[in-house]
């Protein structure tokens, strides 16, 4: 049990579901995701800046040590029927 045992199964059912609707093996989707996460853990030790495309979805914004996460506002609005946490997200 315990929180990090329970986000390690929530990790498995996204990989198995992201490998399902890509028709790529789970296995390759573990693969992408480390590889994408030791250049992500490289570049922000170096301090470099860099933007990480999640398409559809945002941008992972690097800037030295700095991290943020631009959503794309179709998504916000897509997720959020009320309007109220995208306007929010909106406008920062």
């Amino acid at each position: 049990g315990g929180f990090f045992t329970e986000e390690l199964e929530v990790a498995k059912l996204i990989y198995a579901e992201a490998a399902f609707r890509l028709h790529i093996p789970e296995k390759k989707v573990w693969k992408c995701v480390e590889a994408t996460m030791k250049v992500i853990a490289w570049a922000l030790t170096e301090g470099k800046d860099f933007d990480f495309v999640f398409k559809n979805f945002g941008i992972l914004v690097c800037r030295g040590r700095r991290v943020v996460m631009r959503f794309f506002e179709e998504l916000l609005r897509d997720v959020d029927k009320s309007g109220v946490l995208a306007d929010a997200f909106l406008q920062v």
